[in-house]
């Protein structure tokens, strides 16, 4: 989660997208998942860059927190917050071939479409 902070919670980029009006293109926000003691257990991030696709820009859970379903219960937000604005297909880049994602992924339905690029309809 700290490197996906440091890559995309950096203050230019932040400067950048709060600059832009109506913010960026297909851009739906992030969303952040807390624990009992309100910290920070996971986030993600998405929108629809193109008509009729959502994208997963990110999805990050503290190690501490991982496999009580966060991951999955941050998907399904952004996923449905997709759907809100019409994406019938999900994408996702993950940044390795071998990324430790991949099996998370492939259990909700996500297929190969390259090493790194990963897809699912939405029905």
């Amino acid at each position: 989660m700290r490197r996906l902070i440091s890559a995309q919670c950096a203050l230019p980029r932040i400067r950048a997208e709060i600059e832009i009006p109506g913010g960026a293109p297909g851009w739906l926000g992030w969303l952040v998942a807390t624990g009992p003691e309100g910290a920070v257990v996971g986030v993600a991030a998405g929108g629809v860059p193109v008509p009729g696709e959502g994208e997963v820009y990110a999805l990050a859970v503290e190690p501490g927190a991982r496999r009580a379903g966060v991951g999955t219960a941050l998907l399904a937000a952004a996923t449905e917050r997709m759907r809100g604005y019409g994406a019938r297909e999900q994408r996702v880049e993950l940044p390795a071939e071998a990324d430790p994602a991949l099996p998370f992924y492939a259990r909700l339905g996500f297929a190969a479409l390259s090493p790194r690029r990963w897809s699912r309809p939405l029905d």
